[in-house]
């Protein structure tokens, strides 16, 4: 049965990586570098709750397989995977910058200069920021801004400035 469990789970892997790819229209796939061995060394939880936190982390193998089918189909079709750190960017406000002390179960950031965002979607927008910072032109930045404001908060042109008013 556990062989089982594994082939299936390596076909739908094969399965959504190959969806991803014919799926995005960009030559660019921007993904999360997570550090999973510094997740497990969190001293925070204690008992039940950091052993199941521990083996989630670990077991992380599928996800590193994942990324790897994910690189080669992109790679076949003349696209690119780039891994952006992560690190911090679903308790750091995309607006103002400041660094919020949020437990995992916490899902909505509520941050002092008005931004009410779902925690993922922040750090999503962390990300795609870190990378245009290192990768983009000014245009990029400019292309992204204007996507910003389809989350609901009223940006300003230049440098993701909020628009205060």
């Amino acid at each position: 049965m556990e062989k089982k469990k594994a082939g299936q789970n390596k076909d739908y892997q094969h399965k959504l990586s190959l969806k991803m790819v014919k799926n995005t229209k960009a030559n660019i796939i921007i993904i999360g570098d997570l550090k999973v061995k510094k997740m497990a060394k969190s001293k925070k939880l204690k008992g039940n709750r950091k052993k199941g936190l521990n083996r989630s982390t670990q077991n992380q193998g599928f996800l590193s397989r994942f990324i790897g089918f994910l690189t080669y189909k992109a790679e076949k079709v003349g696209k690119k995977v780039i891994k952006i750190d992560e690190s911090y960017t679903s308790k750091e406000c995309y607006v103002c910058k400041k660094l919020h002390d949020m437990p995992l179960y916490q899902r909505t950031m509520s941050c002092d200069c008005g931004n009410v965002i779902d925690r993922d979607r922040n750090s999503a927008i962390n990300i795609m920021e870190r990378f245009l910072s290192q990768n983009a032109l000014w245009t990029g930045y400019r292309f992204f801004a204007d996507n910003l404001r389809q989350t609901g908060l009223k940006m300003g042109i230049e440098f993701l400035e909020p628009i205060h008013g």
